[in-house]
């Protein structure tokens, strides 16, 4: 090795020492100044073949001079492991000279053959067209859920002012959340166990005698219930639960659907939100 390629080999140590300074701040810092030092020593072996010879040593001295500019340099509040930074050194030191001695130094040029990696390219390209598969796919999922959302919005306004115009005289009370947590329980149940099934498990359930579920408000009772009860028992109900409560409305919320599983409340939540959302436009 000549006097001029190590010379030329400490020069280029320069610029792998302000690309490692730049990725100090990035996220994966370790990877980074592990791995950039070998990959910059094999594109300066492909673009500068006559300096390959020992060009892992532009690794060794690029940490010297980091190591030196850190010490003596920079400003005294710079934090610095120096366990982390051997370990680091360490690391990269070896793995360019696995890269020198089992890749660099065995062939005449670091740059292949496009007969080499014809197959590679093959195997970018179906890469690159499955990801772009998957974004037009995605993109497609995206359209389709915002529609779905869209119209499950629409029914929701439908059925609260289909419900506020039948059932608004039996919510008696003055708290605007008691009044939009029946409402949206009541399109809940109303989703969830259409009128017509109601009605075939109420007949059911008094012809029977056991308990089943009754009114839109879906109370369990061994004995009929009309909607109208059932909405003034839960207005009662949410009445007591709240009284003398000057909590947060999520917690208020939390406290009048603590009886319904996670699922259930989730859902409720959502049509709350929604109708919340309608009366202030």
């Amino acid at each position: 090795m000549s006097l001029t390629t190590l010379i030329l080999q400490i020069l280029l140590t320069i610029p792998l020492t302000i690309l490692l300074f730049y990725f100090t701040k990035k996220e994966n810092r370790s990877i980074n100044f592990i791995v950039i030092p070998t990959i910059y020593i094999i594109l300066l072996a492909a673009l500068i073949p006559s300096i390959k010879t020992n060009i892992f040593l532009i690794v060794i001295f690029e940490i010297f001079i980091r190591n030196f500019y850190v010490t003596n340099i920079a400003n005294n509040d710079v934090k610095i492991s120096i366990k982390t930074f051997i370990i680091e050194s360490l690391i990269s030191i070896a793995l360019s000279l696995f890269a020198y001695n089992y890749f660099i130094s065995k062939v005449d040029t670091v740059i292949p053959d496009p007969e080499e990696i014809k197959g590679f390219i093959w195997f970018l390209l179906i890469i690159y067209i499955v990801y772009l598969y998957k974004i037009a796919n995605k993109d497609k999922k995206v359209i389709r859920d915002t529609k779905v959302k869209s119209r499950k919005k629409e029914q929701t306004v439908v059925q609260y002012a289909k419900f506020k115009n039948l059932y608004a005289n039996y919510i008696t009370t003055n708290k605007d959340i008691i009044k939009n947590v029946v409402y949206a329980i009541m399109i809940y149940n109303d989703n969830q166990t259409p009128k017509v099934y109601r009605n075939i498990r109420e007949y059911l359930g008094m012809v029977t005698k056991k308990e089943t579920k009754y009114s839109i408000m879906q109370i369990p009772s061994f004995y009929k219930i009309t909607d109208a009860e059932g909405i003034a028992k839960k207005v009662d109900e949410f009445e007591n639960i709240l009284k003398g409560n000057k909590q947060k409305e999520n917690i208020q919320l939390d406290k009048l659907l603590d009886s319904y599983k996670a699922d259930e409340k989730k859902e409720i939540l959502s049509i709350y939100n929604e109708i919340v959302e309608f009366d202030k436009k």
